[in-house]
């Protein structure tokens, strides 16, 4: 795919949409690079994957009138210049990430008033109009067919105002359900389709007339797990989304980056002091030997007055932990005080029985410390003075 962009052209994003053909890839990929006006331009490339051969069936410079939304059937929805593009990605995380990136380069091509008629932008994407690695008409078709009005309708956010109680009510438990259905499964490989067959094994009906709704808070649901949660005045708690999110890192004063997981890349070593616990979310990960320097990280940045990012994949297991154990023997909490004060402002953490285990060690621990450092502290005073004389 690297072989097709041009030396300048960087991807930001690459994620995966279904195909209607068999044996046929399909990725979304938004590509940047530096305008004849020395600002970012961004465009989307729709690449289509057959037999080994990469070629390209969709060009859409970002300009400033992109206007995104959920097409309420697990997907989104383009429209640029007049014309609409819809995008299912593979997963509820692809889905996510797409609409967050898409969300911030639309940002950014207004800042810089990117318009259809400027003529001084994006004139690097005739590099791809012109080059012979045009897709097959059936795979452009895909790229540009039509939004079937009846069955993506969207209701209107007003009409959720003026529900029955009832549905008021029922709208309720499928956001409670949904949500724990989220926090069970890895959102890197289901599909929001499966997630609402999920919802609808639960409450043993057809829920195709709640598509809309259930898009909506889903993404309601990410945005909070993807939102770094701050636990301290210095202590924020986060996914792999916040860890690469250079702006949001800034306007939190982050100085220093603990990263606790096996996967997941420093993406800015150059502004950020960085620590790294290489273990997978699993029950036999061993965290529990990693938390004294976790601690003492922790309180360096608090001393140097500056902030400190946990994060793992999610921010629910393996940074949760590590964050517990902090709380556990800064602010000398049990175990059970830690969690209500992390549930409190994270309520999607989630860590699993291993590591509950080893808080439920490390608490154990903390106790016998204290206790020992007690029984030195009253020996030390009870020890009689004594003088010499000559």
């Amino acid at each position: 795919m690297y072989s097709i962009l041009r030396p300048s052209d960087r991807i930001k994003l690459m994620v995966q949409l279904e195909s209607g053909f068999p044996n046929h890839f399909r990725y979304l990929v938004i590509v940047t690079c530096i305008g004849k006006q020395q600002t970012e331009e961004s465009c989307i490339l729709g690449f289509d994957i057959v037999k080994n051969e990469i070629t390209i069936g969709l060009i859409l410079p970002i300009w400033t009138d992109l206007n995104i939304s959920l097409d309420g059937d697990g997907g989104f929805k383009l429209t640029s210049h007049d014309r609409c593009y819809i995008f299912k990605p593979v997963s509820v995380q692809a889905l996510w990430t797409a609409y967050q990136s898409l969300h911030k380069v639309t940002k950014q091509a207004r800042h810089y008033n990117y318009t259809v008629n400027n003529n001084s932008t994006h004139s690097w994407l005739e590099y791809y109009r012109h080059r012979d690695i045009q897709s097959n008409q059936c795979y452009i078709n895909e790229w540009n067919q039509m939004e079937d009005i009846l069955s993506h309708r969207s209701d209107s956010s007003h009409i959720y105002r003026f529900l029955s109680s009832d549905e008021e009510i029922f709208r309720t438990r499928i956001y409670i359900k949904l949500k724990e259905i989220m926090l069970q499964v890895n959102l890197d490989e289901v599909t929001p389709k499966f997630l609402r067959e999920q919802l609808e094994n639960i409450f043993q009906i057809c829920l195709s007339s709640y598509k809309q709704y259930i898009d909506d808070i889903m993404l309601e649901i990410l945005a909070q797990m993807d939102k770094a949660t701050m636990i301290l005045p210095y202590l924020y708690l986060g996914s792999e989304w916040n860890a690469s999110n250079l702006e949001e890192l800034k306007a939190n004063n982050v100085g220093y980056v603990l990263n606790v997981s096996r996967e997941i890349d420093n993406f800015f070593p150059e502004h950020f002091k960085y620590l790294n616990v290489r273990v997978h979310d699993n029950d036999d990960a061993n965290l529990l030997k990693e938390w004294e320097k976790t601690f003492r990280f922790i309180n360096e940045a608090k001393i140097n007055n500056l902030c400190c990012l946990v994060h793992c994949k999610m921010g629910i297991s393996r940074s949760a932990s590590t964050v517990l154990a902090y709380l556990m023997k800064e602010n000398n909490h049990s175990l059970a005080d830690a969690l209500e004060h992390v549930k409190k402002r994270r309520s999607c953490i989630n860590p699993n029985g291993g590591f509950r285990n080893q808080l439920i060690i490390y608490e154990g621990i903390l106790a016998a410390n204290k206790t020992f450092r007690n029984k030195l502290a009253i020996t030390s005073i009870n020890v009689p003075s004594t003088s010499v004389q000559s």
